[in-house]
This record gives structure tokens, sequence and C-alpha cells, in this order.
């Protein structure tokens, strides 16, 4: 449109306006707006020219006719409404127009007209100053077309529609005259006609913001309407079937309210009491819609905190958890405490009563409108009791199910948020607004219209939780945790409950360990949280382990909570020895064992008793044992219980001490005896050997007694022998047997050293295997136990082959504390000795048929008799083996003939070591003595294989000595086989005979004088097992001082030794006696000769 022509046109509409045919001037003048919408410059025309066009307009529209005034209406209202030409419309004209508007529609009685005249008041665009002067009339207006006198609703629709109008240009001016406006408007909600509530709702809606919170002066305009109509009103909606209706209204009547609801309390407990029918009500609209309405009880009572800035609250970010800022919060926190209960009472509840899935989601929409109007009260320590607890606590009891799925997940995610309140981003502050999303919308089966359920949660501000509330998070995550673990829950459920309790978990110990790093925080609050959560977790491992639980998956959850512990908690704080807790798991003394367990006691090490003081590590560890233990009790074959154990032992292993935490296991399993138990000790002695060879440091199994080290390889290597006495236990023979030997090969290796000559790991091993041989080792071998033989057949030739391969390249000398040689190797001739008479034993069984010793047991144990040379090996071999040899030697006739074999060639190989051993043997009276028992059997032995040997070993030791003493029980033998010339006796001997005082033998020894003999008592030497002397039962006498010729005298008779009679300087004559002494008897008399 061209500038020309418009300019025309404006002037023919003012030229229509001045005549009498204004019908058509405001249609052309409408047509024109119409047209200049898209055309700036025709609009710039129609603003030059407004102030002569509205001088016409302002008139008409009051005009009677219809067809005039409607026209005009319009036409004024897109020049009101148009910033262009409003801008050109001056401070009078628009007051003018105001004026005009107000009149028409409070004295027109066209129902239209009155339409028009509210909408221009609903679109007009002028500006606050002008509108704030006109206010007054304005109301006056919109209050007469609300009150619509005429009866249209279209008239109560523009006129609510030029409220929102007027709210939003002037919202305090608004406010402050809210008792003037806003009752024509909530007044319509209780009436009948449904458009009416519907157009009163949807302008409250629009408004909310400026009446609510409500200013004090529309409270006590509200209450007079309560008081006078609208409670009645509400009362005949619900008995006319319309509840729903009633509760919209109560909704917002107890909203606009506000706080002066608390001063009005017999008005609102009149209005709870209608409440009280709806809740109770079967009927799932009447029940969402009470909850709906309820939101408004929650707007009336919770006062929002004072706005704090935003400095303040990163200084409180900054300081430690307990601040003057929180006490505030708190102390405000409790002062609503009694309107907080009374508002959670009807939640609770609808969320523990078995609603429909609609009901339940409205419950939760509205429990979460209540946390977003806590504000920053919302991890106060009453709020978290009275607003968090119950909900949550009621969802985790029922747990995750199908038409509850989405209401389980939503409950974790703001416990999650709750969690993490004190861990968000440092940049955004901790009491930034934070909305929780789902993580997904799950479509579920209930009353809804849609037939989905989704959630509609407000924005919450997190903000920091003190550590004194630790208890109730993890008494949430404990039902969340322990009710997914019932056997009655579906694995998928199941799955989702533990999911979602693990990583509550998570963030808690990331909360936690955030906490822990203020300077600020005491010795006594780390020991607090320390014991809050291990406490959670015995306890937590206890029920998952009932008899109600699913074992595999509810140890599982076990487990990984605790691998979630070890690893979420710090490490610095893990590994500590300021931080000892008190080992108070009864758990572990409720375990029931497979059988008795007997106490083996190593020097060094001592098992940790309940109520101990422990480090963090060893408390988890413990548990872990107790979880794996019972999951091996109630299933046998959890083979993913034991997988999982693997990776967990191994990073406790880098937490603390190793061989502490490998203690802790080692002694519970000697506590515990159960089904699987070597399965858990092959795990566990793995990691010791790996621990062992992965060590260059010499000290860490060194053979000091108090060496922790050293006792627990002790305690590991013994373990399977301690199952020896429980049959029904499985011994997994083979993978035992070889870790067994690695295990023992790196623990020895490691402990040889040549600066501790003394103690022996393989002995003291042996020590202990003793002990539980003499337990179990006579029943086992009256019992088929088969895998307790080839066990201690396995070891026993390990510890052989070994001993064998030690004497060869490095020799077996070892020395006693006084510095005398001994010999090392006692104990492993005790366990041979042992095993050995198992056979005696089974003998009274299988007699009937000939028994067969394992052949690898008697080859090993002559090819280590061949290996020794030393005299106190040799002797320690004949000591210990002398019982079981002397009874197979005996039985021969009931072994089969490889065996016999055999133990001809272990014979001659002990009797070939005692004429080599080196120092040499003496053979005189007192091993004669020692070895009577073998020598009475083995002379006259029936089989010539055994006693040809004996009598050659006889000729060429014994019968050369020229004095022995024969015992008694001998002396029939020798008598027999030298009356039949087999062997010859020495070329002067005495027989012994037994006394009632059989300590007490006698010698015969020449003196001086050849006409007298001295008869002397003497002590009855021993065998000379551990020492070469043998010293008199009499005190020798004291020597007198030598003079010098005897002195000389002496050094003579040394000197010629050799040459007395040949028989070298072991034997002496009295030829030999130091004639210069004044004594009547011989230097030699006084001092008895060794024996050995």
């Amino acid at each position: 449109m061209e500038n020309f022509e418009s300019k025309e046109q404006i002037e023919e509409i003012k030229g229509l306006l001045s005549s009498k045919n204004k019908p058509l001037a405001y249609s052309k003048l409408l047509h024109f707006q119409q047209q200049s919408t898209e055309d700036t410059s025709s609009i710039q025309i129609l603003a030059d020219s407004i102030h002569d066009i509205l001088s016409s307009v302002v008139v008409d529209i009051a005009n009677y006719d219809e067809e005039i005034a409607a026209p005009a209406l319009k036409c004024l209202g897109f020049m009101i409404y148009h910033p262009c030409i409003l801008g050109s419309i001056k401070g009078d004209d628009a007051n003018i127009i105001i004026e005009s508007l107000v009149k028409v529609i409070t004295t027109t009685k066209i129902k239209s007209i009155c339409n028009l005249g509210v909408w221009c008041i609903s679109i007009q665009q002028f500006n606050e100053s002008t509108l704030a002067n006109n206010l007054h009339s304005l109301l006056r207006a919109v209050i007469h077309a609300l009150d619509n006198p005429i009866g249209s609703f279209s008239t109560t629709f523009e006129a609510m529609q030029a409220v929102v109008k007027l709210t939003s240009s002037l919202t305090e001016k608004m406010k402050e005259i809210s008792n003037v406006w806003a009752p024509p408007i909530y007044r319509r909600l209780v009436s009948v006609d449904k458009r009416d509530r519907d157009m009163s709702e949807r302008c409250l809606l629009k408004i909310r913001s400026v009446i609510s919170p409500p200013p004090l002066i529309l409270c006590k305009a509200l209450v007079i309407d309560m008081k006078k109509k609208l409670l009645s009103a509400m009362k005949e909606l619900m008995d006319q079937g319309m509840k729903i209706q009633s509760l919209q209204a109560w909704g917002w009547f107890i909203r606009l309210l506000g706080p002066y609801a608390t001063k009005n309390k017999h008005l609102v407990n009149e209005m709870l009491k209608l409440l009280e029918k709806t809740f109770s009500d079967f009927d799932s609209p009447s029940q969402i819609s009470s909850l709906v309405a309820w939101e408004g009880l929650i707007d009336s009572l919770i006062e929002p905190p004072m706005p704090c800035s935003t400095n303040s609250v990163l200084e409180h970010d900054t300081q430690e958890l307990r601040t003057s800022e929180g006490s505030d919060r708190q102390m405000k926190a409790n002062g609503h405490l009694k309107r907080i209960k009374l508002i959670m009472k009807p939640l609770i509840g609808i969320m523990s009563s078995k609603c429909d899935v609609s009901v339940h989601a409205s419950c939760l929409n509205t429990w979460s409108y209540l946390l977003h109007k806590l504000d920053t009260y919302i991890s106060c320590q009453s709020v978290i009791e009275t607003v968090w607890e119950p909900i949550i606590k009621v969802i985790f009891q029922v747990g995750p199910e199908n038409r509850n799925i989405w209401l389980f997940n939503s409950c974790v995610d703001l416990l999650d948020a709750l969690i993490l309140g004190r861990n968000k981003d440092e940049t955004n502050n901790l009491h930034i607004q934070e909305t929780v999303k789902l993580s997904a919308q799950i479509p579920v089966v209930g009353n809804l219209v849609t037939g989905k359920c989704l959630l509609k949660l407000h924005p919450i501000k997190w903000s920091s939780w003190d550590l004194c509330q630790l208890d109730f998070f993890t008494k949430l995550i404990y039902i969340l945790a322990t009710q997914g673990s019932k056997a009655t829950v579906t694995p998928e459920f199941r799955r989702l409950a533990g999911d979602a309790a693990l990583r509550l978990f998570k963030s808690l110990l990331k909360a936690v360990n955030t906490s822990l790093k203020y300077a600020s925080i005491t010795y006594d609050e780390v020991m607090q949280c320390l014991n809050t959560i291990l406490r959670f977790l015995g306890k937590l491992c206890e029920n998952l382990t009932l008899e109600d639980s699913c074992i595999d998956d509810s140890c599982l959850i076990s487990l990984q909570f605790l691998e979630v512990a070890s690893k979420g908690l710090d490490y610095s704080m893990l590994r500590s020895p300021l931080y000892k807790v008190s080992l108070d798991l009864k758990c572990i003394e409720k375990l029931k064992p497979a059988g008795e367990v007997r106490s083996v006691m190593v020097e060094g090490i001592c098992f940790v008793n309940n109520m101990d003081m422990v480090s963090p590590v060893m408390y988890l560890s413990r548990l872990y044992f107790y979880v794996v233990v019972h999951s091996t009790l109630k299933a046998p074959d959890c083979e993913s219980i034991l997988l999982s154990m693997n990776g967990y032992v191994k990073f406790l292993l880098t937490l603390g001490d190793p061989l502490e935490v490998l203690r802790a296991f080692i002694g519970l399993l000697y506590k515990h005896k159960v089904f699987n138990c070597l399965k858990i000790w092959i795990v566990l002695a793995n990691y010791l050997k790996d621990y062992i060879d992965g060590r260059r440091d010499p000290l860490v199994l060194n053979m000091e007694s108090d060496n922790l080290g050293y006792s627990v390889a002790l305690y590991f290597l013994s373990y399977p022998f301690a199952l020896c006495s429980f049959p029904q236990i499985k011994l997994e023979l083979h993978d035992v047997i070889e870790l067994w030997k690695l295990l023992f090969v790196s623990a020895n290796h490691s402990l040889q050293s040549e600066d501790s000559p003394v103690k022996s790991f393989s002995e003291d091993l042996c020590s202990i295997l003793n002990g539980f041989f003499d337990e179990v080792g006579l029943a086992a071998g009256t019992v088929e136990n088969q895998g307790f033989l080839l066990l201690y057949e396995s070891i026993i030739l390990y510890f052989l082959e070994q001993s064998t391969l030690s004497i060869s390249f490095k020799g077996s000398k070892n020395m006693d504390c006084d510095g005398r040689i001994c010999s090392n190797m006692k104990n492993s001739m005790e366990l041979a000795a042992r095993f050995m008479k198992l056979f005696l034993v089974k003998k009274e069984i299988d007699a009937p048929a000939k028994l067969s010793v394992p052949s690898s047991f008697l080859s090993a144990l002559i090819h280590f008799v061949s290996c020794l040379h030393l005299r106190e090996d040799i002797v320690t071999l004949i000591k210990e083996m002398s019982s079981p040899l002397l009874g197979w030697l005996s039985d021969m006739h009931l072994f089969d003939e490889n065996t016999n074999k055999q133990l001809q060639l272990l014979w001659e190989e002990i009797l070939k070591s005692l004429c080599r051993s080196q120092p040499s043997v003496k053979f005189d009276s007192s091993f004669l003595k020692f070895q009577d028992p073998l020598l009475e059997r083995t002379l006259d032995h029936p089989d010539p294989s055994i006693s040809e040997p004996t009598i050659n070993f006889w000729n060429s030791t014994y019968s050369k000595q020229i004095k022995l003493d024969y015992p008694q029980n001998l002396v029939p033998v020798l008598h027999k086989l030298s009356r039949n010339g087999k062997i010859n006796l020495c070329r002067r001997s005495h027989c012994r005979e037994d006394s009632n005082t059989a300590c007490q033998n006698f010698r015969v020894t020449a003196t001086l004088n050849r006409c007298f003999k001295r008869v002397e008592f003497m002590e009855n030497v021993t065998n000379g097992l551990q020492h070469n002397d043998v010293t008199s039962l009499s005190s020798k006498r004291k020597r007198p001082e030598l003079t010098e010729h005897q002195k000389e005298v002496r050094r003579a008779q040394q000197g010629r030794m050799m040459d007395c009679s040949g028989h070298g300087p072991g034997i002496r004559t009295y030829t030999s006696v130091d004639f210069s002494q004044g004594n009547e008897e011989s230097q030699d008399s006084q001092d008895m000769g060794t024996l050995i």
C-alpha cells in the first residue's frame, strides 16, 4: 500500500466518522488496521492521525447502537494494543480511554459491548504509571464484570484475563489489594457450574505467584468468606457426589489461608475433616485429588527460609559441616516439626497401603513437593527423620516390583541426590537448585487415562548433611539390600535392589571421604564414621546370610559391599595404625563348624578374638571370611563365591600388612572347619606363596620366634593336616599337595640363613604335624581314610626327598645353644615313624591279607638313610624308627614280597650308616643297650636276609671290643649264636643282672694292686642321643694339684699312648697309670671315658 493511498483512506475514515455513516467508517477503519499489520508505513500514518480518530472512538464506544459501539471497541482495542500506535497516545488520551472503558463496562446492558470493553482492558499495553493511576477504576470495571450481572460466561472469562493482565503489570499493587479482586475469583471454585470452576482455577494458576504466599489482607477476607459460605458450599459439593471439585476448591482455599491458617485452627480443623474422608476413600481419583489438594496445605504451613547471599553460601561450603547457619536451619526446621508431622501422616498411610499405582505416584509427587518447599531445611535431622525416612523406608521395604519400579527408581534417585548434596561441583555450590530426573519413564499398569504414570518431581535445593546423620543413610541402604535378598523376590528385581543399594553405598562413601578431608574433622568423628560403616557392614552381611535369603545372590551382594567399602574408604584411613575398631562380629562366633577344632599352638602367633581392637582392614577381612564360609556351608558348590574371593584377597593384601591379613584368614580357617575350606585355603596359600616369592627382604620370614611371617607360614602348611579329622570334608588332594610343596619350597628357601643355625623351619613344621598325627593318626588307621594316608605319604615323601638333597649338598650339621653338635631332623624322623606305625595298627584289621606298604615311601627312606653320615643324625634315626621298625621286622610275614625286600634293604642301610658315621660310633655297652631291642629281633631273625647282615655287623663292631656289658634280654640270643659259632664275643664281657634298683649298674675295674678289685656303682648311662659325655652318679673326687715331676710323667705317658699294647688312645690299661700319684686308683678310674 502506498503512502498516498493510505493517507487518502485515513482522510476518508475521518470524514465518515464525522458523518452519520459511522458503521461504514469503523468497517473501513478495521480493514485499514488489518492491512497495516503488514505495512509499517500504514501504521505510522494511522499513528499520526490517532488523536483525531480517538476523539470519535471514545465517544462511540458508549453508543447505544451495538453496530457502532462494537466495532468502535474493536478498533480501540487494536489501538491500545499495538505498540506503535500506543506510543502516539498521550497521557490525557490514555486516561480518557480508560475512563470511557470503565464507564462502558459498568453501565452497558449489552452483553457483547461489556465483553469487548473488558477485552480491551485485558489486552491493553499501557505503561505501569498509567495503569497505576487508573488502577482503582480498572478494578471497579473488572470486578463488575467478574460479578457478571449480565450472566455471560464470556464476560467473566475476559474479566479474569484482565485480572491476569493487571497482576502481571502491577504485581505488588495488585497483591496489596488482592482482597478486592481475588474473592470474586475464588468464590467460583465452589460453583455447581463446571465452566465457572474451570475459569476460576485457570485464573488462579496464572496469578499463583502473586497470591501465594497470600498477603494477610487476603487471608482475612478468605476466612470471612469461608465461615459465611465457602466451607458449607464445599460440604454441599461433597454431598452431591462432586468430591473432586470440592477437593480442588479445598486445595486453593487452604493455600490462600497461608500462615494465617495457624491462627484459625478451628476453621482448619473443619477443613481437615473433609480430607479425612477422602484419604480413606477407596476411589483412586478422590485420593489423587486429595493429594493434590494437600499440596495447598504444604504451601500454607511451610514457610520458605530467609534467602542468603551468594557469598554466605560459598563461605558455608568451605567451612566445616556444622556451622551456625546449619544450626539455625535446624532450629527453624524444628519449629515446623509439628506441621511437618501433620503433613506426612496421610502420605505415609497411602504409601503403606495397597492403593492403585496412580495413587502412589500422586503421593510421591506430593512428597516431592514437600521436599521442594522445605528448601534448605531438607537435610536437617528432624526433616530427615520425619520426611525422608518414613517414605523411603516404606518403598524400600516393598522393593522393586513390576507395578512400582518407577517409584522405586525415583526414591533411589532422590536419596542418592541427598547423599551427594555435599559433593556437588563447587563451582555451582551446594545450594543451586537441581531437578531430579528419572533415569527412564517406565510404563506401568494403573488406573491412569494415558496408561503411563510419569512422575513430575519438583526442583529441590540440596544442602550438606551432618556426619551424625550417617546412621540414617546406612539404615535405609540396609533395608534396601536386605529386602532384595529375600528368596521370594524374583532374580531380576533382586539384581535391581542390589545394584541400587550398592549405588547408594558408593555415593555414601564418597560423601564421607569428602567430609573427612576437612582439617577441622576430629579423631572422634573419624572413629564415629568408621564404626558406623563397619557396624553396618557386619549387620548387613549377617542378615544377608540368614536362612530365608537366596544364598548365591545374597552372598555375592555381601561380598560386593565389602569390596566397595574396601575400595571406597580412604586408603590412608584403612591403613593407619591410629584407627582401631572393636571386632564385635558375633556372627562369626555363631558360625557352626563342621566339627571340633584342635587348637594348635605355634610360637609367636595367636589368633584374634572377638572384641579385640583391630584395624579396619582386619575387620573387613574377618567379615569377608564369614560370608565366604557361610556360602560354602549353605552351598558347597558355590564356585562363584570362591572365584570372587581371588581378586578381593589380592586387594586386601595391598591395603595393610599382608601377613596380618593372611593370619586373620588362616586363624578363622582353623577355628571354623567347613566344607570346601581347602578351596579357601588354596586361594590364600597361593597369595602367601606369591607374597613370599615377591619379597626381597630376608627378614620377612626370619628365624626369630616372634616373627609373624614365620608363624603364618607354619600355620598355612599345617592346615591341610588339621582337616584330616573330618572325613566328611572332601580333600582335593592333587591340587593341595602340589600347592603345599610349592609353598613349602618358597617358605623354606626364604628361611635359609647362616645366621640362624639353631631353628629349623621344617622341623618346627614336623613338630606341628606330629601333633595332628597323634590326634587323628591312629583313628585314621582304623578307618578307610585313604585321603589322610595319601596326604601324609605325599608330604613325608617330600620331606625325605628334600632332606636327602639337603644332606647331599649342605649336610645337616647343626649346633645347639651350648655350641655342641646336635641333629636337626628329630621331628621329621618322628613324623616318618608315626606314618610307619599306621601299618602296625592296620594289621589288626587287614591281617588275613598281605599288607602292602607304599613302595615310594620305603624307597625314599632307604635313599635318605644311605645319605646319612653324621653320627647325631644316624642315632636320631635309630631312636625314632626303632619302635615301628621293630614291629615291621617282627611281622614281615604279613607284608608282600616287594615290601619285605625293601625292608631288608632299609635294615642293611641302617647298619651300614652306623659303620660309616662321622665321628665314629663307639660300640660299647651303652650303645649296645641302645640297640638291644633291634639286635634281639634281627640277630636270630628267621629271615636270613635280616639275620646275616646283622651277624656280620656284630662281628665287625661289638665282637672287637675288649669289654662289654650285655643286656640280660640279649644274652640268650648271644648264647645261641656264639655256641653255633656265628658270632664272636668280646675278649672280656660281663653280663649285667637287673635288680630292684634298675637305675644302678655296677662295673668291675682293676686297680693297681691286682689282689683287689674296685666295684663302683654307675649311673645307667644314656645312649648318647644328645650328648657325648656320660657322668658318674658318684661325685668326682677333686684332683690334687700335680707336682712338676708328676706333670713330666703325664707328658711321657701321653707320648707313648699308641704303644700301650696297641690299643690306641681310646682304651688304656693300667700300664699307662701315673705311678707318681699317691692315690691308689688311676686317673682313668676317676674320669669315665666317653661312650660314643
